[in-house]
C-alpha cells in the first residue's frame, strides 16, 4: 500500500508538474513581455516602438519572439513626414536565455519581412539612424546592452531623404544580412537589391561600427555588382558628415547606359562605351573629387584630377584637368559616310552624311575642363600637342584651342557646338601658320592637288539636323595663302601659251604640274556655298587670277581661272598685275571627279584683244578699223606708229617704219585668229594707198 501510494503520489506531483508546464506555455504573459520589450527599446532609443498583438513565443531552436505589425518612430525633429523610421509586417528575433533570466535582453538574431526602412538627413548633419550612447547612469538602459549578432531584411524596401528638396533614392526588394558581434568589432554586410530598375549586389566591412553610432570615423570597405557597373571602395567613413574618401575603382560595358540608369539620360549614339575610372575619391555633401585619377573611356586614355557636383538640379557638374596621349572626336560623331566615286580627276572618298546629327549628350552635364593632347583626330584632321578648355553649359560646348599643331605648322582655334535645341549648330574659328597645304587639304575636303606652305584662316558657321545638312548651311568667311608650292595635274604655263596647248590635253594629266611662289585666295561663305574674287597666283613666268564658287553642300565647284604668261623672273613678291597672252580655263565639277577645260570664249576675247592691238591700233581715229575695233572691243591705247601732235599742234606724218609695221606683222608666223581677223577686214583698207601695198594679198 505504501508503495502504490507514494507512486500514486509521484505520478501526480508529475501530472501537476506537466500541467504547470503546460499551463506555463498557455498563459505565458507574451503581452507583459511585450510592453517590457517596448519600455526597454524606447529607453534604449528615446523613440516608440509599437508592438502589434499577435504575439508567438518560440523555445527552440532558441528562446524568441515573433510579433507582426511592428514599427520604431523617428526621433524629434525627423517626424515631420509622419513616417516611421522602420515598419515591418513580421519581426522575428531570438534573444539569450541566461541574460534573460537576470533581467536582461541581449538579441541574437533579429530579421524583419517586408520592411520599410526610411532614412533622413539634413544639411546640418544629423540624421535618424543615430542612437544615443550610453552614459554613467545604472538606471538607463542603453544601445549597448542590445547585442545584435545577426539582423535579416527580407523582400524590403529602404528609401534615404537628403538635403530638404532633393528626390529620396529608393531601393526596393531588400534581402540584406548585418552580422554585429559588438560595437568594438568589424561588422560585415551583404545586400542585393533593386535600385532603378536594376539589381545589385553589395559587400562591405564596418571596422568600428561604433563610430556610427557616436559620430565618428571608421574604415569602410564596399563592393558593388551589378549588370551596368562594377565598383570598389576602400577608404574612411565619417559618420557625422556623411564625407567618404579613399581608393576607388569602377568599371563597365556602356556609360551612356550608366549615365541613363543614375539619372542623366543619354540618347543613343555613338561612342561613350566601355569605361575603367581609378583613383584617390573624397566625397562631401554634393561634392565628390577624384585626384590622381586614370581614366579610360572607349579607346580614350586619360589621367589627372577631376570634380564632380551634383547641385540640387540634379545635373552633373564636372571640372577639372586631363591629359591624354590619344583624343578620337570621331567615336563621338554620327558614322562616316558612304564611299564617293573614284575618276581621273580629284578623288575624295566620302561623302556628307545625312546620319541624324546628335549633340544631345551634352545636355547631360555642365564641364570646365582642361585637356591637354598629344594627338587629336577630328573626321580625317589630325592635329597634335593640342591645349584646349572645354566648357559644356546648358547643352553647348565651346573648345578653345589654345596651342595647336597641324601639318606642319601651328595655331589656335575655337570650336563651339549647341545642341540645346532641335536642331544642332556649329561654330569653328582657326588661325593656322606654316601649314602644309597638301596634306591638310586632303584630310580636310579629299583634295590633293595643291602643295606648299602657308597660312590658313577660317570662321565658319551653320546648323542642321545631319553632316549634309549642317554643311549646306555654312556661313562665314575663310582666305588662305601658300607660298613655294604646286598645282598638281595642271601646266597653266603651256596652257597660257596658246590655245593648241590647252586643247591638246598635253597640259593637264598626272604628270603636269605648276609650280607657284605664291597661291592667295580669300572665299565669302553663305548657305554652304563659298565665292571668291580675287584668287591669285605668282609664278616667275605665270600669273593668274580667278573667281567661281566652291558649293561646300554639294561637294561641287566652278572655278574660272586665267593664266597669262609674262615676261618676267619675278617670284617671290612678283607684280601679280604684270600683263601677258594666256588662256583662261574652268576648273569644275563634282569633287569626286573635277575636270580642266579651257574657257573658250574667253580665250577667244583675250586673243582677239591682244592681236587686234597690233592691227586696229594702227588706223586712223574714227576709220571703219578704228570704229570696228573701238565697237568690238573697246578704245584701243595708242600705239607708236600712230601720229602725234607736235610742240606746235601740227601732226607729223606716219614715219617710213610706221607705215610698213602691218607688213612686218604679215611676214612674221602667225596663230589662225590673226589671219581670220586679216582677212576679214582687208576690203575696208583699200582706202589707203600705203595700208594696201602692204596688205596680204588673199
Amino acid at each position: 500500500m505504501k508503495l502504490k501510494t507514494i507512486g500514486l503520489v509521484l505520478g501526480g506531483l508529475l501530472g501537476v508538474l506537466a500541467l504547470a508546464v503546460v499551463l506555463f506555455f498557455v498563459f505565458f504573459p507574451k503581452q507583459l513581455a511585450a510592453r517590457e520589450a517596448e519600455r526597454r527599446i524606447e529607453a534604449a532609443t528615446h523613440r516608440q516602438l509599437t508592438l502589434g498583438d499577435d504575439i508567438n513565443v518560440t523555445f527552440f531552436p532558441s528562446l524568441g519572439f515573433s510579433v507582426n505589425a511592428v514599427s520604431l518612430s523617428n526621433p524629434q525633429g525627423f517626424a515631420s513626414d509622419n513616417q516611421p523610421f522602420l515598419s515591418a509586417e513580421h519581426l522575428t528575433f531570438s534573444v539569450a536565455v541566461m541574460p534573460l533570466l537576470h533581467g536582461d535582453i541581449q538579441v541574437r538574431e533579429l530579421t524583419f519581412q517586408h520592411a520599410h526602412v526610411n532614412l533622413r538627413a539634413k544639411q546640418n548633419g544629423e540624421s535618424n539612424w543615430t542612437f544615443p550612447t550610453e552614459n554613467n547612469s545604472h538606471d538607463q538602459t542603453t544601445l549597448e546592452d542590445l547585442r545584435l549578432d545577426n539582423v535579416r531584411l527580407i523582400d524590403s524596401a529602404i528609401s534615404f531623404q537628403g538635403a530638404d528638396g532633393q528626390e529620396p533614392l529608393q531601393l526596393a526588394h531588400v534581402d540584406a544580412q548585418l552580422a554585429l558581434q559588438s560595437l568594438d568589432q568589424p561588422s560585415h554586410m551583404t545586400a542585393a537589391f533593386d535600385y532603378r530598375g536594376q539589381r545589385l549586389n553589395v559587400d562591405g566591412t564596418l571596422t568600428k561600427p561604433r563610430a556610427v553610432i557616436e559620430h565618428g570615423e571608421t574604415p569602410l570597405n564596399v563592393s558593388v555588382r551589378s549588370a551596368l557597373v562594377n565598383a570598389s571602395i576602400n577608404g574612411n567613413l565619417n559618420a557625422q558628415t556623411g564625407a567618404i574618401s579613399g581608393q576607388v575603382s569602377a568599371n563597365g560595358a556602356s556609360l551612356r547606359r550608366m549615365l541613363s540608369w543614375l539619372g542623366t539620360p543619354m540618347e543613343s549614339g555613338p561612342g561613350f562605351g566601355a569605361f575603367n575610372v581609378s583613383g584617390a575619391l573624397a566625397h562631401h555633401d554634393q561634392e565628390t573629387a577624384l585626384t590622381h585619377a586614370s581614366l579610360r573611356l572607349d579607346a580614350l586614355q586619360a589621367n589627372g584630377n577631376l570634380t564632380l557636383t551634383q547641385p540640387p538640379n540634379g545635373k552633373l557638374r564636372i571640372t577639372g584637368a586631363l591629359s591624354a596621349p590619344m583624343l578620337d572626336v570621331n567615336t563621338y560623331l554620327a558614322p562616316p559616310a558612304q564611299a564617293g566615286a573614284q575618276a581621273g580627276g580629284v578623288a575624295v572618298n566620302t561623302a556628307w552624311s545625312t546620319a541624324p546629327l546628335d549633340l544631345s549628350g551634352l545636355r547631360a552635364l555642365d564641364a570646365n575642363i582642361d585637356l591637354n593632347v598629344a594627338a587629336l583626330k577630328f573626321q580625317r584632321l589630325n592635329f597634335s600637342n593640342v591645349a584646349l578648355n572645354l566648357r559644356v553649359a546648358n547643352g553647348a560646348a565651346d573648345a578653345r584651342l589654345t596651342r595647336l599643331a597641324l601639318y606642319g605648322g601651328s595655331g589656335t582655334g575655337r570650336l563651339i557646338a549647341d545642341g540645346s535645341s532641335a536642331t544642332p549648330r556649329v561654330a569653328f574659328e582657326l588661325n593656322a601658320q606654316n601649314v602644309q597645304a597638301e596634306p591638310l587639304l586632303h584630310d580636310a575636303v579629299g583634295f590633293d592637288k595643291i602643295t606648299g606652305h602657308g597660312r590658313l584662316v577660317t570662321s565658319i558657321v551653320g546648323q542642321g539636323r545631319s553632316q549634309a545638312a549642317l554643311m549646306q548651311s555654312l556661313g562665314g568667311n575663310v582666305s588662305f595663302s601658300f607660298n613655294d608650292g604646286q598645282i598638281k595635274g595642271v601646266n597653266l604655263a603651256a596652257i597660257s601659251r596658246s590655245i593648241q596647248s590647252a586643247l591638246s590635253g598635253q597640259a593637264a594629266g598626272p604628270g603636269a604640274a605648276t609650280d607657284f611662289a605664291e597661291l592667295a585666295a580669300t572665299f565669302q561663305i553663305a548657305n554652304g556655298v563659298a565665292a571668291t574674287q580675287d584668287l591669285h597666283m605668282l609664278n616667275p613666268y605665270v600669273r593668274m587670277d580667278g573667281q567661281g564658287l566652291i558649293n561646300i553642300g554639294q561637294q561641287s565647284l566652278d572655278m574660272r581661272l586665267a593664266p597669262r604668261v609674262v615676261n618676267s623672273t619675278q617670284g617671290q613678291g612678283g607684280n601679280a598685275g604684270l600683263g601677258g597672252l594666256g588662256i583662261p580655263f574652268r576648273i569644275h565639277g563634282p569633287w569626286s571627279h573635277v575636270g580642266f577645260e579651257p574657257a573658250l570664249g574667253d580665250a577667244l576675247q583675250n586673243q582677239l584683244r591682244s592681236q587686234a592691238a597690233g592691227i586696229l591700233g594702227h588706223q586712223q581715229p574714227g576709220s571703219p578699223l578704228a570704229q570696228l575695233g573701238a565697237s568690238l572691243f573697246g578704245e584701243q591705247p595708242a600705239q607708236s606708229g600712230a601720229q602725234q601732235p607736235t610742240q606746235s599742234g601740227q601732226q607729223q606724218p606716219p614715219t617710213q617704219q610706221g607705215s610698213q609695221q602691218p607688213a612686218q606683222q604679215q611676214q612674221t608666223p602667225s596663230n589662225p585668229f590673226e589671219d581670220l581677223l586679216r582677212q576679214a577686214t582687208r576690203p575696208h583698207s583699200s582706202t589707203s594707198t600705203t595700208t594696201s601695198t602692204t596688205a596680204p594679198s588673199p
